[in-house]
């Protein structure tokens, strides 16, 4: 250890041999004593009066900041540090000048750790000097760092900057392809290397600010742009050789391992614009083929594709409207199809269409695609509302109705009419509330109300009047249906007509009792 009188260049000697042990991590060779001995040195360092300098202006120059004593002496000890991280790190590039791909991360990690691990030792033994520079920031002065903040800054000048940033990021991009194409890559290693930029992103007006600069502009960018060719190049390729449900497949794992990557590896920022970027590539360029593959989906009930192609296009903006819009025009024709395949079957007519099969197939389209909906679309209110416009159209106009619209409230009645009469096998058991209800999901497409409303009066009054309805718990269930969906005007006329002609009915039946 110097003596107090010594010189700056004596003790910058003794700092400089204690500084290649612990930028080595030669941990026996510092022991406590000398570290402290070390410490010791340093801060007589910083409050020396010494006025004679013993290096050039390396990092800032001394005379540009107008220092003198102490000041001048703390810059002198600033400039010989700066020298030396600068030093430290220049001769790594002759080691690594022939290393490729995974030996070139490896050196690269393992050299980062070891000078990261000494600058953290170096700048707790030079706390007097940090507190100097925190000195001349508060003053406004640019351009001074910690001790370890220096490092950092002297890597990224004369190592990773110059050198190393572009063969680093090609190596890096090289590893991912080749975890992508399936193989096992050392994700422990690409994480400490992906780190390494990160912590090298400096705000000089901030030195406690995290930075992502040097890992945007080295690794992200060019991380996102070879993403994008990726996928481009291998979606292209996948679906030239498989099917749209394969690709759905394909996709949704791609974006699970696109997920995970950024958990494992790479900076938690960059998942926003990684996942658009796939999104982009991998759905949005190819969304007219799945808008174009729903009816196929939909024929063969592929219920797990239908939702991987919802769960994709929803990621999308407007992904989902061009489906709904598939769907509802699948929903119409298949509409329009079982009415065709109903009169086709018996070879009726229109006029003499069965009301229960004409009921019974409108209803089974309704509650297929209903359930659909339900399974595959998460019971999205859009496609809810496709249905519905689908069903009004194909309910109200169809082969059976031809352009009259009470076609359909006459069949509607006609099937209520016989639900509704004594001997009608549905009314002997326990089925028939479920079959109204039934008619209530046809009725709320049903566009003349009114014509359904007169078929329904007429028969109401026919079948209290001869004495064929089957129960009046549910003629009254049907009319309180009605009354839910068209309000009380409406069914008031049905109720009174009920009432009225159970009265006028129960009437003749007395008096004609008495006369006999």
């Amino acid at each position: 250890m110097p003596p107090d009188t010594a010189g700056p260049e004596t003790r910058w000697a003794f700092l400089e041999e204690g500084l290649h042990c612990i930028m080595r991590l030669q941990a026996s060779s510092i022991t406590c004593s000398r570290y402290m001995n070390l410490y010791t040195v340093a801060a007589n360092y910083c409050t020396s009066s010494r006025t004679h300098s013993t290096a050039g202006s390396v990092v800032i120059s001394s005379r540009i900041l107008g220092l003198t004593g102490s000041g001048l002496i703390n810059s002198d000890l600033y400039n010989n540090l700066g020298q030396y991280f600068t030093v430290c790190v220049q001769h790594l590039q002759d080691s690594s000048d022939s290393l490729q791909e995974d030996a070139l991360l490896r050196y690269y990690a393992a050299e980062w750790d070891r000078y990261t691990t000494g600058a953290r030792y170096v700048d707790r033994l030079f706390t007097c000097l940090n507190s100097w520079v925190k000195q001349e920031r508060d003053e406004g002065r640019k351009g001074v760092y910690p001790a370890y903040t220096l490092a950092l800054m002297q890597w990224r000048i004369n190592y990773f900057r110059c050198v190393q940033s572009k063969r680093t990021k090609l190596a890096i991009l090289q590893l991912i392809e080749r975890e992508r194409n399936g193989e096992m890559i050392d994700q422990s290693l690409v994480k400490k290397v992906v780190d390494s930029f990160v912590s090298l992103g400096l705000d000089d007006e901030d030195i406690n600010k995290a930075s992502l600069d040097v890992y945007k502009e080295h690794l992200e960018t060019p991380f996102l742009d070879a993403t994008e060719e990726y996928y481009v190049r291998e979606s292209n390729a996948f679906l030239a050789e498989n099917t749209l449900s394969d690709y759905l497949k394909k996709v949704e794992e791609r974006l699970t391992e696109e997920e995970d990557r950024i958990d494992r590896y790479l900076n938690t920022e960059t998942r926003k614009q990684l996942i658009s970027k796939c999104e982009q590539v991998l759905i949005r360029q190819h969304s007219d083929l799945m808008w174009g593959g729903l009816q196929n989906l939909l024929d063969f009930d592929k219920d797990e594709d239908l939702q991987r192609m919802y769960a994709l296009l929803s990621r999308i903006p407007e992904g989902l409207e061009p489906l709904r819009i598939k769907f509802e025009e699948y929903v119409k024709k298949a509409g329009l199809a079982a009415v065709a395949d109903l009169l086709g079957e018996g070879s009726e007519s229109a006029d003499s269409v069965d009301p229960k099969a004409y009921v019974d197939a409108l209803l089974e389209v309704h509650s297929r695609n209903s359930e659909t909906i339900t399974r595959s679309f998460n019971g999205d209110a859009g496609f809810v509302a496709s249905l519905d416009k689908a069903c009004r159209e194909f309910i109200n106009f169809n082969a059976a109705t031809g352009s009259s619209a009470t076609k359909s409230p006459e069949l509607l009645a006609n099937h209520v009419d016989m639900l509704l009469r004594r001997n009608n096998k549905m009314a002997e058991g326990k089925d028939i509330e479920g079959s109204l209800n039934g008619v209530m999901v046809l009725f709320k497409y049903i566009e003349d109300k009114d014509a359904f409303q007169a078929f329904y009066a007429t028969q109401l009054s026919e079948r209290i009047i001869r004495d064929v309805t089957a129960l009046d718990e549910s003629e009254a269930s049907m009319i309180s249906k009605l009354k839910e969906v068209c309000g009380v005007g409406y069914a008031n006329e049905l109720q009174r007509t009920f009432a009225g002609t159970y009265h006028s009915s129960s009437t003749m039946t007395c008096s004609l009792t008495c006369f006999l």
